[in-house]
């Protein structure tokens, strides 16, 4: 506490003096320092954590964007597959089937008339996206199969006409002895069926 001259007690201030020159600024405590660190520390965990939930919230969506993506290619696939097989037996049924002919000669046209029926829906099969390529694959080779086993059987038709060996059609054999007519039916639709049953006895 100071005094004036005249006796008067001078008003003491509140107010720290302010630094005097050259003096360095007071350093943080311990304390704060620490309550500094923590918060860095749990700020960078916090934003860590909120990437990752946003990450893998991003991962979910795509995952099950791409199953229903998948699901509605396998719906359309089987659609235009039941569709392709419709149209073969309607184009089938516009034929002469090869056992109502009189002769080989024409028997042999009508085996490669109906074989030329088919090949619109070995192309579609080809091009039918989806998630079961391998086994629409393996349903494809064993078409493959039938038409070229009524191929063969067309030939030798032609060779009876010029006097050769009586023909038969010989049924083509798949894998581990199972007959390819019975993978047609057992793995295509049933609106390929009857269509399979015909083009497997041309000679009847």
């Amino acid at each position: 506490m100071t005094w004036r001259r005249d006796g008067r007690r001078c008003p003491t201030s509140t107010q720290p003096a302010p630094d005097k020159p050259g003096e360095a600024p007071a350093k943080p405590t311990a304390t704060a320092r620490s309550r500094r660190r923590v918060l860095a520390i749990g700020g960078g965990i916090l934003a860590a954590l909120v990437i990752a939930v946003c990450a893998g919230g991003i991962a979910v969506i795509s995952a099950i964007d791409g199953i229903m993506d998948r699901a509605e290619e396998n719906e359309r696939s089987v659609a235009r597959t039941d569709a392709a097989c419709t149209d073969l037996e309607r184009r089938l049924n516009r034929l002469l089937p090869p056992g109502a002919t009189e002769n080989p000669r024409a028997r042999a046209t009508a085996v490669r008339n109906e074989n030329a029926a088919v090949r619109p829906l070995l192309a579609e099969l080809d091009q039918l996206p989806g998630n079961h390529r391998e086994h629409r694959r393996d349903w494809l080779d064993a078409w493959s199969q039938l038409v070229e086993a009524r191929s063969a059987y067309a030939g030798a038709l032609d060779r009876q006409v010029s006097g050769g060996e009586p023909a038969f059609f010989v049924p083509p054999q798949g894998q581990q002895g199972k007959p390819v007519v019975e993978r047609l039916v057992d793995a295509g639709p049933d609106s390929c069926d009857g269509s399979v049953r015909r083009l497997a006895s041309p000679d009847l």
